[in-house]
């Protein structure tokens, strides 16, 4: 059966039949970055999209998260590909608590809370910083004029999502730059490692970023902007 990813926009947005319609022809794919999104919302949206589901056990397959998948390369190394089969293998319910708007989180569940939002911002700031050296490896956007700054742009993009050995040549530099002593020989990734598309994922949106600002990031950055350098990097996790 085809797989599909929910993601919360279309969640918040569409009805319980439209998502119960989908069961008949797919399996639905629930990344941890969903749950994530769910679980720090307003109490009424988590109640409201949680009530969208049918109230059964597995009613969807639950996808670890980038970090863990990252974590899996390194240790096996080998391609954690398809991600569909590293979904947590337990049996849970979305339970009539997270329905009905009685449900609490426990000590423990807040602690955990609490860690998962601690990392989503740490990875909120690498997703920055690699947006700032993107300059680096795209050294050719340097001084061009402005008329021909976004066709530039749009041709590195196209350079990342077609190009491996320059996915791998970026990894490569990236690794060198952080003096990774484990890291996972260039050679040896592809577009079926995870490493290899979170990198190629992170650098179209640094490009995207760099377009946005007309090619020179910001310097001092306000709150608005670290919401929505979170919504890109959350975002950027339902594509891989």
């Amino acid at each position: 059966m085809p797989e599909i990813i929910i993601d919360k926009s279309y969640l918040d947005a569409a009805s319980r039949d439209q998502i119960n319609s989908l069961y008949t022809k797919h399996s639905l794919l629930m990344p941890d970055v969903l749950f994530y999104e769910l679980t720090t919302t307003r109490k009424e949206s988590m109640e409201r999209c949680f009530n969208k589901f049918l109230a059964r056990t597995n009613i969807v397959e639950l996808i670890l998260n980038i970090g863990t998948l990252l974590r899996y390369e390194l240790d096996k190394r080998q391609a954690c590909t398809p991600f569909c089969e590293r979904g947590l293998k337990i049996t849970f319910d979305f339970k009539s608590l997270l329905r009905d708007g009685t449900f609490s989180f426990t000590e423990e569940q807040r602690k955990v809370k609490e860690e998962q939002e601690r990392v989503v911002k740490e990875k909120t700031q690498e997703f920055f910083e690699l947006a700032m050296k993107v300059w680096e490896f795209f050294p050719h956007l340097n001084g061009i004029p402005c008329s021909t700054f976004p066709k530039a742009v749009e041709s590195a993009k196209q350079d990342v999502a077609s190009n491996e050995d320059k996915v791998r040549q970026i990894y490569r530099q990236l690794m060198e730059y952080r003096n990774t002593s484990n890291a996972i020989d260039d050679s040896a990734i592809n577009y079926k490692w995870a490493h290899f598309r979170w990198l190629q994922i992170r650098l179209i949106y640094s490009l995207d970023l760099l377009l946005s600002y007309k090619g020179e990031l910001p310097k001092q950055v306000s709150p608005k902007f670290w919401r929505r350098m979170e919504h890109d990097m959350l975002d950027a996790e339902y594509i891989m």
